[in-house]
């Protein structure tokens, strides 16, 4: 299989999306942003007393999103959205070379568990397919999108005692 070079590869990803809206989120997001991963935050942390929930989601919120742009200051924050409204995000950093990584898929809690995330991780599969690109993902060891990433074709390719590192090479690629 041959390399395709995609002049504008976020583009082909929200193109790819069967059924979804996307678009690139822009500084005006920021708030809705913050819903979107302080309703995870939120979900995460469902058994904690209310008043330190509070503070660690607040926590949570401004760390993951802070800590994400430092370490990948070109990545890109698409919003997903369906039926008119937003359901969730998806950060990537898309170098012009190299790996792409998949730093964040978040859908909120009431949109899990129906298939969108799947449809979103498919069609950055096939955009990266196309473009010969393999992709990688870290994550916490016990996140459940292990599972979701595993039914992509992710492979396990590093640890440490907290975080694991996935990979998926592209199909046709050895």
């Amino acid at each position: 299989m041959t390399q395709v070079p995609s002049a504008d590869p976020i583009a082909a990803l929200i193109g790819a999306l069967d059924g979804m809206l996307a678009r690139v989120a822009l500084s005006g997001d920021r708030a809705l942003l913050r819903q979107i991963v302080g309703a995870d935050a939120a979900h995460m942390l469902t058994g904690i007393p209310g008043s330190a929930r509070a503070v660690l989601v607040g926590a949570q919120v401004e760390g993951r999103l802070a800590a994400l742009g430092r370490r990948h200051p070109g990545a890109v924050t698409l919003l997903l959205g369906e039926g008119g409204r937003t359901i969730g995000m998806m950060m990537l950093d898309w170098p012009s070379s190299g790996i792409v990584t998949l730093l964040d898929l978040t859908l909120l809690p009431g949109s899990r568990r129906q298939g969108r995330g799947g449809k979103a991780l498919s069609a950055l599969c096939g955009v990266a397919d196309q473009a010969g690109r393999t992709l990688r993902a870290d994550l916490f060891y016990d996140n459940p999108a292990r599972r979701l990433l595993a039914r992509a074709g992710f492979i396990l390719v590093g640890d440490d005692a907290t975080d694991i590192v996935l990979e998926r090479r592209p199909a046709g690629f050895a």
